[in-house]
């Protein structure tokens, strides 16, 4: 059963559809969550709103088919009240396990001064950087969650991503 199918039976009320849907979600959630928090137990709480939330207005859901980018748009309003609400910067956490991946002091190094100059950028364009880049979204996908122009997807990439240069160079 598609994504579509699932939606349409859990805006009907079938909660094991809703439960598929957020299995099927979880992961690209979480990530995204963690990204924009750099912490475990934030991320969670984060995604526990997002889901109660979704869970609460799936009836509201307009189409069906974009499912995924209506939650993805509750995850992100639900990531800003929440740092906005604690208002705290938010610093990379020494526990992300970066050397999963990248076996060399060399590249760990250089992975925490990329997190670190993606904690300097605005909102609008941090959670562009990691939906583009870490959950590897189209420009289209972006602009459809974030709801944005094409046009200012792209302007936002462009500067952040000049402000990262800007911010890795020093």
């Amino acid at each position: 059963m598609n994504t579509e199918e699932l939606a349409i039976k859990a805006k009907g009320g079938d909660e094991n559809a809703f439960c598929e849907l957020i299995k099927i979600n979880k992961e690209v959630l979480y990530k995204t969550a963690f990204y924009y928090t750099k912490n475990e137990h934030d991320s969670l709480e984060i995604l526990d709103d997002t889901v109660y939330k979704a869970y609460k207005s799936i009836k509201k859901l307009k189409q069906e088919k974009y499912f995924n980018t209506w939650l993805m748009r509750i995850l992100i309003n639900s990531c800003i009240t929440y740092i906005n609400k604690r208002k705290r910067l938010i610093f990379f956490s020494k526990n992300i396990d970066i050397t999963e991946k990248h076996e060399s002091t060399d590249n760990r190094e250089g992975l925490l001064d990329l997190y670190k100059a993606i904690d300097t950028l605005e909102d609008k364009f941090r959670m562009i950087i990691i939906l583009r880049y870490f959950n590897d979204l189209t420009v289209l996908q972006i602009a459809d969650i974030m709801d944005y122009p094409i046009g200012t997807v792209k302007t936002y990439i462009h500067k952040a991503l000049k402000q990262l240069r800007i911010e890795l160079e020093v």
